[in-house]
């Protein structure tokens, strides 16, 4: 080997050591890149300038000697970063495979980096680029993902109220107060129950039986105290609620003017459920059983299920589901192109495919809400590399000043120096 073939072998050895640090200083730099994906470079010998092929003996020894070595390829190891809980509802983390989907200037690109944020129309974007998150449909076709912020839960008029415990044969009146209805609507109302013992009357502290035995009149008051509806309720005389007096049905209005009825149910005298008349003194237990009904409702938050499903939480509290996030699946990621930003994109004229599907659905991972993924850097193994390379461009150096060093003896020597 000539010392011109020196120089040149070990300056391919400083070129490539250099361009081999400059990954690695991209790895550090992004060290607290959320999503980031650290890369290996790749060294490859560059063989001998003439190669035998086959040849039994080589030609003049030359044809083994090879050229330097060269960075062949940069790969990105997309292995999982840490996982870190951040406490923000729409920063979410794939545990596992896949890639988040964006849309930009018409484009499909792909994130690892999960920092999202809903915009004034209720879009989830990538809060750093404004690309907006994708959802997948039951059809698997991809869509913005939305939400209407002033989405609201419709109200269900109450129709029906059941009442429990004990209306004292003993006692002259009862009465039932705070029970939230909600009318036609949807505004909640609260109306009151008033009972009255048809069977006695009390005068100057003594009770007198006079009417129909085990007969209850039943007057039903709004906020305000206004009479809504009156009837009767009866009961036998073993004291469960007789057939044909055990409910009272009744209109409500609202302030605007629409109506619905409701059925207030005292038991059924077949299964001996409900409100009883038994003797009990002068005191009774009455009470409300359940109500149904529910007021309209507000949207007050919204939360993402590990499988990437949206989940709505309305002021009167019900729940509802929304959109649901797409996962974007490829067989090689190592072809992506990384185009800054922590964005993926396929490269143009590329066979490569993208599989559209859900979180935890076809090998694809879930979705970690509240949290980010780390860069997957490992820095102890970087600097294992920097003291590796860093040996390595002392050697090429170092060969570099002795071939020159060699040229400069024998141009010297030729000169008669």
């Amino acid at each position: 080997m000539t010392s011109f073939s020196g120089i040149y072998s070990s300056l391919t050895g400083l070129f490539s050591f250099s361009s081999a640090l400059n990954t690695i200083s991209n790895d550090v730099a992004n060290l607290n890149t959320p999503g980031f994906k650290a890369s290996d470079a790749y060294f490859r010998d560059l063989g001998p300038q003439e190669p035998n092929f086959g040849d039994l003996e080589p030609r003049d020894g030359e044809g083994s000697l090879g050229q330097g070595v060269e960075v062949a390829k940069v790969v990105r190891q997309f292995t999982q970063g840490d996982i870190q809980s951040t406490g923000n509802a729409t920063d979410l983390a794939i545990n596992g495979t896949g890639f988040f989907v964006l849309h930009r200037n018409g484009q499909y690109v792909y994130t690892r980096a999960g920092q999202f944020t809903f915009d004034d129309q209720g879009h989830l974007l990538d809060s750093v680029t404004g690309a907006f998150v994708q959802a997948i449909g039951a059809d698997g076709k991809l869509s913005d993902l939305v939400v209407n912020r002033l989405q609201i839960n419709p109200p269900v008029p109450t129709t029906a109220a059941t009442f429990t415990g004990n209306l004292s044969t003993g006692s002259t009146t009862a009465s039932v107060s705070s029970i939230n209805v909600v009318d036609a609507s949807g505004a909640s109302q609260t109306l009151s129950l008033a009972f009255t013992n048809n069977a006695i009357t009390s005068s100057n502290g003594t009770t007198t039986t006079t009417g129909v035995p085990g007969s209850w009149k039943v007057v039903v008051t709004d906020a305000n105290g206004a009479q809504i509806a009156s009837g009767e309720i009866r009961f036998n005389g073993d004291g469960t609620p007789e057939t044909g007096f055990n409910t009272l049905s009744f209109t409500l209005a609202s302030k605007s003017g629409q109506t619905s009825t409701i059925d207030l149910n005292f038991g059924d005298p077949n299964t001996q459920t409900g409100t009883t008349s038994f003797s009990g003194g002068t005191s009774s237990t009455i009470a409300l059983g359940t109500v149904d009904g529910t007021p309209l409702g507000k949207l007050t938050g919204i939360t993402i299920d590990s499988a990437g499903l949206i989940q709505l939480t309305f002021s009167n509290g019900k729940t509802g589901t929304g959109q649901q996030l797409a996962i974007a699946g490829f067989a090689n990621p190592d072809e992506l192109d990384e185009i800054g930003k922590a964005l993926f994109a396929i490269p143009k004229d590329s066979s490569l495919q993208a599989t559209y599907g859900k979180a935890s659905d076809s090998g694809n991972g879930t979705i970690q809400a509240q949290s980010l993924e780390l860069a997957n850097v490992d820095l102890s193994a970087e600097f294992s590399k920097i003291i590796i390379l860093q040996r390595g461009y002392q050697g090429a150096s170092q060969i570099l000043n002795v071939s020159s060093k060699l040229l400069e003896d024998l141009y010297n020597s030729v000169n008669g120096k």
